[in-house]
């Protein structure tokens, strides 16, 4: 069976898609695997539960844990697992193998490319991404020049079918929850010696906006500068934000408790502008 993976944009449309693994094995050497990257330039990897498959397999082969599966699948933890289900799966940048070794066994590892997007540039794939020389990026994907098509594949390295060790994560979650992970740590912080208010209703956000930048908030009555705790109901996601500002007293209806930034939105798994959240804050 002809086998494909797919690195897909966290929060974003899904790319198009085949089998992942059989049943037994989550990479063959016959998968090959495409990939593109977050607003923190992490890796993902939409993988497609075969039968026999599980949750737990799947976190252990890529060194993770289930609790960080749900984080990065929005209402994962509600559901039962079946055949045909597309769980997100971040890779870490180490994990990829940019250039085969002295040791290296092709027939241990699968090729990983990188599905060019709009915006892309040679220079920002190379360095950024993937932390490699233009040249040599160039040269592996007998490229003349640094032009650029939407939805060119470019060959960037391998991955080992053996799976990924937890090892060569520097974080557990990747850098999405590192950031809420220290912003919660300062929510902790500030708990002492004030008391903690909650209160539930709406939570909007642009849900038509490109920008990506941080986890922030606007808030009624939390104080600017601040952390506060939002938490999603339905897809059982919690995250951390700033709050940069006081929401507008005319500028939004009543029962909206919340402005969030598209990116803390989208790490709750918001869909519509509008949605129910419950919120905890310091004062």
């Amino acid at each position: 069976m002809r086998e494909m993976l797919f690195l897909a944009l966290l929060f974003l449309p899904q790319m198009s898609h085949a089998d992942t693994g059989d049943s037994l094995n989550y990479l063959t050497a016959k998968d090959t695997i495409f990939l593109s990257v977050d607003a923190f330039e992490e890796k993902y990897l939409e993988h497609i539960i075969q039968p026999k498959q599980t949750l737990y397999s799947l976190a252990r082969f890529y060194g993770m844990s289930v609790e960080e599966l749900y984080f990065y699948n929005a209402g994962l933890k509600d559901q039962s697992v079946q055949p045909g289900m597309l769980i997100r799966v971040p890779i870490p940048n180490r994990a990829i193998k940019r250039y085969p070794t002295q040791n290296f066994t092709p027939k241990e590892h699968v090729p990983v490319y990188y599905v060019v997007k709009k915006g892309d540039t040679m220079y920002r794939i190379s360095k950024v991404y993937f932390k490699m020389p233009i040249e040599d990026l160039m040269e592996r994907n007998h490229l003349a020049d640094i032009t650029l098509k939407t939805g060119q594949c470019l060959h960037v390295g391998w991955l080992n079918i053996n799976g990924v060790p937890d090892s060569l994560r520097e974080f557990s979650g990747g850098p999405l929850a590192r950031r809420n992970n220290a912003l919660r740590k300062i929510y902790q912080y500030e708990m002492a010696g004030k008391k903690e208010l909650e209160h539930q209703g709406v939570a909007f956000w642009k849900n038509h906006s490109k920008e990506d930048s941080d986890l922030y908030a606007l808030h009624r009555y939390a104080p600017v500068n601040s952390i506060i705790s939002v938490t999603n109901p339905m897809s059982k996601r919690t995250v951390y934000a700033k709050v940069i500002g006081k929401i507008p007293d005319t500028a939004y209806k009543d029962d909206v408790v919340v402005v969030l930034s598209p990116l803390a939105a989208k790490a709750l798994g918001a869909i519509d502008p509008r949605f129910f959240v419950r919120v905890k804050y310091h004062r």
